[in-house]
């Protein structure tokens, strides 16, 4: 037997071994990986919202690495970059011999060219041709499209079933992540025979990659442009959508973020300034944000008060500026007078909704806000969204070990204390009023790679249809009465119906509100206006009559 291993070894080291040795200097395999090209997203009307633009990487090939020393040296002059950020570029991004490690991506058209032309003197290093995702219209479409980014521990862990692998890029957050698994396409690539000079020698096998599929979205980018321009210096959102399909036109946030910021990470300060903004850029305000919605719930506090038959609407109640409940005085924003129920919709008298409140009672109301889908989150595909918060006596029993006091009733009927919506659901609220009773399902995406998105089914709330009715007609007095607190929304040939509200916010300005739907005989859209501390709903109005007035100018309600 040793005697076999002898002569085997002989064989090999002393015959074959020159022949091995010499295709190991030679030739070797190389794998050249080719991305796919991700699907485009396209608004409504056939306009680019996401595209894909080529990019020049320049990558070392672990494998067929030479002097690590010369080449991070004389690959950095090339890329002007220090000898010591191309080490560790390559020690960040290393995997496996086999694995391409991108060094510097993105580069010029004139770098990419000189590092090209000095392939055979720096063995390993390699300039790949990619598709690098790209959003023409940056903060405006920020929060509907989301970026892609390198996947992390986290989704390689959840997602690794499915074909994801490390290094890949994935979308985060919008559209990019809801839809990832429809526009990611398919990899492909070629095994190919280099030389010791990293020529190309045969090709062995070809995989093409498969492209991803494109996406059209219900967006209405002219009119997401003209919300982002009217809400200027403010936070906030602003949420147009279709009464009856829930298409979503307009999902506007701002402070918004410009995403291809987080896919070139080349703006390092930019991008900390992102992620450490105290105005959280990064949140979309729309559909993950829950404030107190103040005045707009009184068409929550309305109908539940309806349904309870405590009350006929020509019933009046006289404001004096504010009503002794308990112990305590809760004041009304103004002194109105006596105020039947469409004085009081139109002039958002607090004391009038008082007595309502009283009348519907904590927990009709709480019923009744989740009928109209507060308090839960709508399933926009978006992400990260927030249910918002609906209280009720027996939460704030077990909870916070306290009594419902009648204050926590005024305070509820009002929008104020514990409620927490976000624009979305506002949004949505406004169309179930308008179209008689059916919750929509709030959507962003028609089409993916041609076929129509199959829709959640509507959910019909239990609320009389007379009293919808009756709300309904009330929601254009504060519009139509020059008196009404939404009376700036007063554009001819749009009869728009809206409620205000100006939720108070402890030792900082008032959040603003303005939603509705127009116009009035058939509705066609929804919205809802909200400024973060924007102070008066008077703010909230302007915005929206901004983007109305111009939209309809360019024909843009049909």
């Amino acid at each position: 037997m040793l005697t076999a291993a002898a002569l085997g070894l002989v064989m090999i080291q002393g015959v074959r071994g020159p022949r091995y040795f010499d295709l190991s200097q030679r030739n070797a395999i190389r794998l050249i990986p080719q991305e796919p090209y991700r699907g485009r997203i396209y608004d409504r009307e056939g306009r680019l919202m996401a595209d894909n633009v080529l990019s020049f990487d320049v990558v070392i090939i672990p494998q067929e690495l030479g002097d690590r020393g010369r080449t991070f040296t004389d690959l950095g002059v090339l890329l002007e970059m220090t000898p010591e950020e191309v080490a560790f570029a390559y020690k960040r991004g290393y995997l496996n011999p086999f694995t391409p490690v991108p060094i510097a991506v993105g580069v010029g058209k004139e770098k990419a060219i000189a590092v090209a032309e000095q392939e055979l003197d720096l063995p390993g290093v390699a300039v790949h041709l990619n598709a690098k995702r790209f959003y023409p219209h940056r903060e405006v479409t920020a929060h509907v499209l989301g970026y892609l980014s390198e996947i992390d521990r986290e989704r390689i862990t959840r997602l690794k079933p499915y074909g994801y692998g490390l290094k890949d890029k994935v979308g985060v957050s919008g559209l990019e992540e809801a839809l990832d698994i429809f526009m990611r396409g398919e990899k492909g690539g070629e095994q190919i025979e280099v030389d010791s000079l990293g020529r190309k020698v045969r090709l062995i096998s070809y995989r093409p990659s498969e492209l991803g599929k494109d996406v059209t979205t219900t967006i209405d980018l002219e009119l997401q442009q003209l919300a982002y321009a009217a809400m200027r210096s403010y936070s906030g959102a602003f949420v147009v959508m279709d009464v009856k399909t829930g298409e979503v036109l307009v999902l506007c946030s701002r402070p918004a973020y410009d995403p291809n910021v987080f896919i070139e990470r080349s703006d390092k300060k930019r991008l900390n300034a992102y992620l450490a903004s105290v105005e959280a850029p990064l949140m979309n305000r729309a559909t993950a944000g829950a404030f107190a919605p103040g005045s707009v719930f009184k068409v929550v506090t309305a109908a539940a008060a309806l349904r309870a038959r405590e009350f006929p609407v020509s019933m009046s109640f006289v404001c004096r500026g504010r009503l002794k409940i308990g112990d305590r005085y809760f004041r009304c924003w103004s002194t109105h007078g006596a105020q039947d129920f469409f004085q009081a919709m139109a002039h958002s008298c607090d004391v009038y909704f008082y007595h309502l409140g009283f009348r519907a009672n904590p927990d009709g109301m709480s019923r009744m806000a989740h009928e109209f889908g507060l308090g839960e989150p709508t399933g926009i595909e978006v992400g990260q969204e927030a249910a918002g918060f609906i209280p009720s006596r027996v939460w704030k029993n077990l909870t916070r070990l306290e009594n419902w006091y009648d204050g926590d009733t005024a305070n509820f009927a009002i929008g104020q204390g514990f409620v927490l919506v976000t624009p979305l659901q506002v949004a949505r609220l406004m169309a179930a009023l308008a179209n008689g009773g059916l919750l929509p399902p709030p959507h962003l995406t028609k089409t993916i790679g041609g076929e129509p998105v199959v829709l959640r089914p509507a959910k019909k709330i239990n609320v009389d249809p007379d009293d919808l009715a009756m709300i309904k007609k009330a929601l254009r007095y504060p519009v139509a009465l020059s008196s009404g607190t939404a009376h700036d929304l007063e554009i001819p040939g749009l009869d728009i119906c809206a409620k205000t509200g100006t939720a108070q916010v402890t030792g900082k300005p008032s959040h603003a509100w303005a939603a509705g739907f127009f116009p009035a005989d058939d509705p066609k859209y929804s919205f809802c206006v909200f400024l973060e501390h924007g102070e008066t709903s008077h703010e909230a109005c302007k915005v929206a009559r901004a983007v109305f007035e111009e939209a309809k100018e360019r024909g843009r309600w049909r």
